[in-house]
């Protein structure tokens, strides 16, 4: 038996921007110290490069990303004719001297290079002043030499923007992350683009030390109002434990003020799953964060139903929260939520909540009276796998790749009902080290699965929407080898009330007996022996 579950991909989209406009320069103009472009929400200025040289203008050759962005149609000789052709190029500009704190000596720069801690902002030589009007995101063109540092720094203060808030990507087909090390320095030299966000009436200082850094204009996307958060009664959402991520180099911390750190990939994610919890007494999950994020944030929720089963909301970079309105009909079987980043980040988040509906009924976390099943779970279907029963009544389950502790509940070909139960649920003695998954079966197609994470401590799979009256197989089986002590096995009536008193196949189990290493055995067998969930000494 193969795992069927597929990671639902959801596509991030754009960062949503109410404005759009792009500074470029002119392939035939001249640019000397002061010279400003402008647009009606940003400026551009050019720093203090030397009093009797421009700065000086080039073209670069782009590959489909930077071209996308900044590619201009210009005449270019071709070497070979000599003729004048048009091609897209991107038109930058590189100064003559290197950023230093003091005002020009004639016609170099003077002073020191800039420094984080002193905020010593650059007086002469090569430097770029932005300034916006409104709150917003820019995206530059940049050409970067390998182990210089590069700033952004304010004006205000003379603080630069930290390593985590700007973001370096070189030109390729498609966007290629580099990543800057702690002192803004790269291994190797970038011909790309810098990201980072702005604040209205801010002036930002783009440049790097002991080099002379190319500048190729940029583009700056203005963030919409920003919704209020919605009002109404919470109900907390732990983010104390239960998280998990997908992708290997990603982590959460679970921090002792009861906030939760989230350490994201590039669109990696944080995940809870729910396994079809009903959801729909609720108007909005809420995610609050701690402090302003620097990444597109998405918010999802994922549904139990077929086909297109997820809906997202997204934050621009510096939200300080993200919701989503749960007003669905899919909304009574959710099957996960999860928060993704558009690009490697830490994110502390200081609350997770739903807010109900006014006037309604808070959907049920723990949704009735359990029904033991742990003793029906006695096969497996791989040679290599075994079963070992404790006396606390627990299961070891040793298994091979896509191995399976089962359990059958057709006696006599007569499948059971399990219409009355809301959801089974596996417990398990310590958090599992590779993915899990629940499988019930009519006998011939699944029924009802869930899919588990590694890291859990529970794995539970939802009936909700299933038709689940004719059960002949419930198992659980793992994607590599592993031990697993399962501690408990368990169905939840519905509402705490079922028409189903009893389960067939408990039914017709109620006279067996198993040894403490899950073999059956008779009753003429000598030892401690497990019958009905019930331990005790056959003598």
């Amino acid at each position: 038996m193969k795992k069927f579950f597929t990671l639902i991909a959801v596509v991030m989209m754009a960062v949503c921007a109410q404005a759009q406009e792009k500074v470029l320069f002119a392939p035939d103009g001249t640019y000397g110290n002061g010279a400003t472009l402008t647009t009606e929400n940003t400026k551009l200025v050019l720093g203090n490069d030397r009093t009797t040289k421009n700065y000086d203008l080039k073209l670069a050759s782009a590959k489909a990303y930077c071209a996308g962005i900044f590619g201009q149609q210009v005449m270019v000789e071709n070497s070979e004719t000599g003729e004048m052709e048009e091609k897209t190029r991107i038109v930058y500009v590189v100064g003559n001297q290197n950023p230093k704190d003091g005002e020009l000596d004639g016609d170099k720069s003077a002073g020191s290079g800039y420094k984080p801690e002193s905020g010593n902002l650059p007086q002469s030589g090569t430097y770029y002043m932005i300034t916006p009007s409104k709150d917003g995101h820019i995206t530059a063109y940049i050409v970067l030499n390998a182990d210089k540092n590069l700033y952004v720094a304010k004006a205000s203060d003379g603080s630069c923007l930290s390593v985590s808030e700007l973001t370096v990507k070189r030109d390729a087909d498609e966007a290629e992350t580099v990543q800057l090390s702690e002192d803004f320095k790269v291994a190797e030299k970038v011909n790309g683009t810098l990201e980072f966000n702005v604040v209205a009436n801010e002036t930002y200082y783009v440049f790097c030390t002991g080099s002379k850094l190319s500048f190729g204009g940029y583009v700056f996307e203005e963030f919409g109002e920003v919704e209020p958060l919605p009002e109404g009664e919470k109900v907390p959402i732990d983010i104390t434990s239960g998280w998990s991520t997908w992708q290997e180099t990603e982590s959460v911390e679970y921090n002792a003020d009861g906030t939760m750190t989230f350490n994201s990939a590039e669109w990696g994610g944080l995940a809870k799953w729910l396994g079809g919890r009903d959801l729909s007494g609720y108007d909005y999950l809420v995610v609050e964060y701690a402090e302003p994020t620097t990444v597109v944030t998405q918010l999802f929720v994922q549904f139990a139903a077929e086909g297109d089963n997820a809906i997202t909301k997204q934050a621009n970079p510096g939200a300080t929260y993200v919701f989503i309105n749960l007003n669905d009909e899919r909304a009574t079987a959710v099957n996960q939520i999860a928060l993704q980043a558009a690009a490697p980040s830490t994110i502390k988040i200081s609350a997770m909540y739903y807010i109900k509906k006014p006037g309604g009924e808070e959907p049920p976390i723990e949704d009735g009276d359990k029904v033991n099943m742990i003793d029906n779970f006695n096969y497996t279907w791989n040679q290599a796998e075994t079963i070992e029963r404790t006396e606390d009544g627990s299961i070891i389950f040793t298994t091979a790749e896509w191995g399976g502790l089962a359990g059958w509940f057709a006696p006599d070909d007569q499948p059971s009902d399990w219409s009355g139960y809301s959801k089974i649920v596996f417990e398990f003695a310590e958090p599992t080290t590779v993915n899990t998954q629940i499988l019930v079966s009519d006998g011939a197609n699944n029924v009802a699965t869930a899919w588990g994470e590694p890291g859990i401590n529970k794995l539970e799979c939802s009936f909700a929407g299933k038709d689940l009256s004719k059960v002949a197989q419930c198992a659980l089986q793992t994607s590599a080898p592993t031990v697993l002590k399962v501690t408990a096995i368990y169905l939840v009536k519905q509402g705490g009330e079922s028409g189903v008193e009893t389960i067939k196949a408990q039914e017709a189990l109620n006279g067996i007996r198993y040894n403490l290493s899950g073999q059956r055995v008779s009753d003429t067998y000598k030892g401690v022996v497990i019958q009905n969930g019930r331990k005790f000494i056959q003598k």
